[in-house]
């Protein structure tokens, strides 16, 4: 698998100077973005902050970066189509949700799976795949199945494809190494940070921070969400090298960085992450 970043990781460096922030990515190591956020009349008012088509094909050109995927929110979205133009023509591969709620339990889920496969459809015809990427409640369990079981389980295997956060998963209470071999050849990325050492909780966040018996909403997530929980790539405590060993077996393109939270400034942030990504085997570069 090849090395990217997601774009959230500079988001604040992002909103101050976009075209130098990106050209500064490029500087660090970094050969491919992934993006996020919402479709719009132009396709996307995320990159670049408002970047045109035209101008962001300039940019990736005279940086050498490719666009590992985009997340967009959110499923059902009315210029979801525009976006899928605006992507395939930057040259990515796919495009996928940047995940969702489901406080009103499996009928909600079933709603939004429907939206997803129409989304994926869109994706399709443009020639890109679709994934869906997770957090931690979609390891909340409906019935018997998590909902990550219930979407791979029910959602057609040659429409919607995934991406991992194993960060997220790991805070859902799952073996990241487990559910990468569970989700198999349908497993295309997988975004990656790590778990601060002296986060000072158990990292499973239905150990006593989250009721996994009610409803989780964005509020709750904002609330279990603290910077002092992440930690850059490889000063964590997660076992960066079983993800990748177990994503090499399943096929999957791309580990992406995504720093949701950082204690330092972001560029020395994702330079730090980068510089243990160098030091990982099974990368391509």
């Amino acid at each position: 698998m090849k090395v990217a970043i997601q774009l959230y990781s500079v988001k604040e460096t992002m909103k101050k100077d976009p075209v130098g922030t990106i050209r500064k990515i490029a500087d660090v190591g970094y050969k491919a973005l992934e993006t996020f956020g919402f479709p719009s009349e132009e396709g996307d008012r995320s990159f670049g902050l408002g970047m045109s088509l035209a101008d962001a094909q300039a940019l990736l050109e005279n940086t050498g970066l490719k666009i590992a995927g985009g997340h967009y929110y959110y499923l059902g979205n009315d210029n979801f189509e525009k976006y899928c133009e605006y992507y395939a023509n930057l040259g990515a591969n796919q495009v996928g949700s940047g995940g969702d709620f489901f406080p009103g339990g499996m009928d909600e889920l079933m709603v939004k799976m429907d939206l997803m496969k129409k989304d994926a459809e869109i994706a399709r015809k443009h020639g890109l795949k679709y994934y869906y990427h997770n957090h931690f409640w979609e390891y909340q369990k409906f019935g018997d199945r998590t909902i990550m079981e219930i979407m791979s389980n029910e959602l057609p295997k040659d429409l919607v494809c995934y991406e991992l956060d194993t960060y997220w998963a790991a805070r859902g209470g799952m073996d990241p190494v487990r559910e990468i071999e569970r989700m198999g050849d349908s497993l295309i990325l997988m975004h990656q940070k790590d778990y601060a050492k002296d986060a000072g909780e158990p990292i499973n966040l239905f150990e006593g921070r989250i009721d996994q018996t009610k409803p989780i909403t964005r509020e709750d997530h904002s609330n279990a969400r603290h910077v002092g929980t992440f930690a850059e790539v490889g000063n964590g405590i997660l076992p960066i090298q079983d993800y990748i060993n177990a994503g090499n077996k399943v096929g999957v393109q791309y580990i992406i960085l995504e720093q949701d939270l950082t204690k330092i400034d972001e560029i020395e942030s994702i330079r730090i992450s980068m510089d243990a990504f160098k030091k990982y085997s099974g990368i391509e570069w």
